[in-house]
């Protein structure tokens, strides 16, 4: 199966008014203020509880379980590898970040209240959560957003 890095890069409000760059997977940098993505985060909060009941109880067939945070606080990364640990989750950087001093399967202990994503593939095959990832597939480029849709299942 192909590995998909969709890790946004959100630049502080004090910045440029657009993006400096996107990640280096061409997925499109989002500013910390930009008002979908941040309600898209809050949905995923929101519906936090769901993804821990998946995670504590995976239905049967349930695969790909991650998470997002922002690393040091502004490169949101996707997390493999979940364990919950009390008030954390636990796991292993999935992709490599932008950011120096870190790279691909580096542990992290995350607050929940820090987690800005989640997701998994059930048995039919489509990905639940990924609320952030959804927001930046109407940036991308089609051909990309269209193939990405295709693997997590998504028909929309």
């Amino acid at each position: 199966m192909m590995a998909i890095s969709l890790t946004a890069a959100c630049s502080p409000a004090s910045a440029q008014a657009a993006p400096p760059h996107s990640d280096r997977d061409g997925t499109p940098a989002v500013l910390d203020t930009d008002p979908e993505m941040n309600a898209a985060i809050v949905r995923a909060q929101t519906k936090l509880s769901v993804f821990l009941d998946a995670l504590e109880s995976p239905p049967a067939g349930t695969s790909a379980i991650v998470f997002k945070f922002p690393l040091a606080g502004w490169e949101h990364i996707w997390v493999s590898n979940v364990r919950r640990d009390g008030e954390y989750l636990t796991g292993t950087l999935n992709n490599a970040p932008i950011q120096e001093g870190w790279s691909e399967g580096d542990p992290v202990r995350v607050p929940l209240e820090n987690v800005s994503d989640w997701g998994w593939r059930g048995r039919d095959g489509v990905m639940r959560g990924h609320f952030t990832t959804r927001v930046l597939l109407d940036r991308m480029e089609p051909t990309r957003a269209a193939r990405i849709k295709e693997i997590f299942g998504w028909d929309d």
